[in-house]
């Protein structure tokens, strides 16, 4: 058993909370990822589940046992920081050695277990190194190594790939992954990237000011946010965040009576310069905009479109680019919109589009 409870757990400095009232349920073999933006107290939850911190208040789980009383180095879990923390003048093996020998662990058992890492991680041919002659990518795989070999039931990882370029995190995403499927651990990761919670996490834990916002499946997270905090936070671009009182009356009648405002992502807006409703579809809402940037990105288009002198929406396109920016008729599907109320949490509702099967035009 590796699952982690946190009940009603607390941290504060002084008269200053940090963490209030926190609770949460970190499934046994899952790959939890704490997301939010800096300062929003994920890291110090991880070292509280670590033993590095003290809650001052509420109560910490791990495997059905209370960790009040217990000592960091007797949870059964491994730490991978962002720096690594590794031994410069020992070479790659006795990093992964030192460990074991602090635990008596007879020597013809390390060669074993350090020979089966190594291989595990991709180090075997570096084992003589020392760290100073590894890449970025090769330190934090010797980070994960060191954290693997004592065989934890858990391991927390807070933010170990920021450190890398763009090109190395990607392919230490994929690692990471291939990973867990291989260990069947409980993992669970600090990140403030986004990118590398939906990518990794078999479940996404998004935190604000020291309190939790929505806890879901990245799939979930992103097609159902539990609030405008999370639809903002989860998505590249972010979710599109209007006003109803800004658009017409055609919009509002459609909006549930608590709605205050309404969201769509952008990848469902589409548009047209001739003004000329898709044929694909027998409802939308019609916004009108002029289209003032242009982003390509391979694979996909950014645009923006200001809809008036105070507001834009952005849109992402996976098709042809628009050579000339210009005025344009954007469409959005009722189905795909979400709204929320006035202290923007989202309003759980039937199908709105039943009864709406005639073209509403929405002019802000």
């Amino acid at each position: 058993m590796s699952s982690i409870v946190l009940q009603n757990v607390e941290k504060k400095y002084g008269d200053k909370y940090i963490i209030e009232n926190l609770n949460l349920t970190i499934e046994s073999g899952s790959f939890t990822v704490l997301v939010g933006p800096s300062g929003c107290g994920k890291s110090t939850t991880l070292r509280m589940i670590a033993g590095l911190e003290e809650n001052t208040g509420g109560s910490i789980f791990i495997g059905g046992q209370d960790m009040s009383k217990v000592e960091p180095g007797r949870r059964n879990l491994a730490m991978v920081f962002q720096n690594y923390a590794l031994y410069p003048t020992m070479t790659v093996e006795q990093n992964i050695e030192y460990g074991l020998k602090n635990n008596k662990v007879p020597k013809d058992e390390r060669k074993r277990l350090i020979t089966d890492i190594a291989e595990t991680v991709g180090l075997t041919k570096h084992l003589h190194k020392k760290p100073e002659f590894l890449s970025g990518g090769e330190r934090q795989r010797l980070a994960l190594a060191r954290a693997m070999v004592k065989k934890p039931a858990i391991f927390l990882m807070d933010e170990p790939l920021s450190n890398l370029d763009a090109k190395l995190r990607q392919q230490m995403r994929e690692e990471l992954i291939e990973l867990h499927k291989k260990l069947g651990a409980t993992i669970v990761y600090v990140t403030h990237d986004q990118v590398e919670a939906m990518s990794m996490g078999t479940k996404i834990v998004l935190m604000n000011g020291g309190k939790i916002m929505q806890e879901d499946t990245p799939h979930h997270m992103y097609r159902q946010p539990e609030n405008i905090f999370s639809s903002k936070f989860i998505g590249t671009p972010a979710m599109n965040i209007l006003e109803l009182q800004h658009c017409q009356s055609a919009l509002r009648q459609l909006a549930p009576k608590e709605a205050k405002y309404v969201g769509f992502r952008p990848e469902k807006v589409k548009f047209s310069l001739d003004a000329v409703e898709p044929s694909a579809s027998s409802s939308v809402l019609t916004f009108e905009g002029m289209l003032t940037t242009r982003e390509v990105l391979g694979a996909e288009t950014i645009y923006k479109a200001q809809l008036d002198q105070s507001r834009s929406i952005v849109i992402k396109c996976f098709d042809s680019v628009v050579r000339e920016l210009n005025q344009a008729t954007l469409y959005v599907e009722p189905a795909h919109l979400t709204f929320f109320d006035a202290n923007e949490q989202r309003i759980h509702q039937a199908d709105v589009t039943s009864s709406n099967s005639a073209l509403m035009s929405v002019r802000p």
